[in-house]
């Protein structure tokens, strides 16, 4: 095996884990906000602490460790994907800055705060349909190189059925494990 298989390899596996374990994150997130919103928040928001807490602090790290591992082991691609990855890119960061604002200030009263409440679920939804995006770039034929010049063609981007399916798609799993978790967290003592 060479070494950019290995290297391949450990960030697929990186990548793998980013999507399994910030799946369950951004689900209960959405999650805790349609709580609130039924009146449940006090119970949902109680089991979302015992069993994520220890998750979310470490979520992000498989995400960084991934980024820094391909520009790391394949250079090539900081120049082939930045500027096509700006937009999408930047729009997870902001994204994510204000999740982790809710977590940074959630022992602060913010977990009562219908505004915080509501971008922590919506962020839930977004994160995931924004970094699909870039899935969508990197596979879809929406990066062009002509001679030494790479365009990204977002106009085609967004009128593409194939882009959109695979935002729905990422929407869709993230409530999928959000379902899934919650169900088990009911049958495993979530109740008590």
């Amino acid at each position: 095996m060479t070494l950019e298989m290995i290297g391949i390899t450990v960030l697929w596996t990186f990548l793998y884990g980013y999507l399994i374990v910030a799946s369950v994150d951004f689900g209960a997130g959405f999650f805790s906000y349609y709580a609130q919103r039924t009146g449940k928040g006090h119970t949902v928001n109680r089991v979302i602490e015992r069993y994520l807490s220890p998750v979310w602090e470490v979520t992000n790290v498989f995400l960084v460790f991934f980024v820094v591992g391909i520009i790391g082991f394949f250079p090539d691609t900081a120049y082939y994907y930045g500027t096509a990855l700006l937009i999408p890119g930047s729009i997870a960061l902001i994204l994510l800055a204000i999740r982790g604002s809710f977590y940074a200030f959630s022992q602060y009263g913010v977990r009562d705060n219908k505004i915080y409440l509501f971008l922590y679920g919506t962020t839930g939804l977004f994160i995931p349909a924004s970094l699909s995006t870039v899935l969508t770039i990197s596979e879809g034929g929406f990066i062009v190189e002509e001679g030494e010049r790479v365009t990204f063609l977002a106009g085609e981007l967004l009128t593409s059925p194939y882009s959109w399916a695979v935002v729905s798609l990422a929407i869709v799993s993230v409530l999928f494990y959000q379902r899934q978790f919650s169900h088990l967290l009911c049958q495993s003592g979530g109740r008590s």
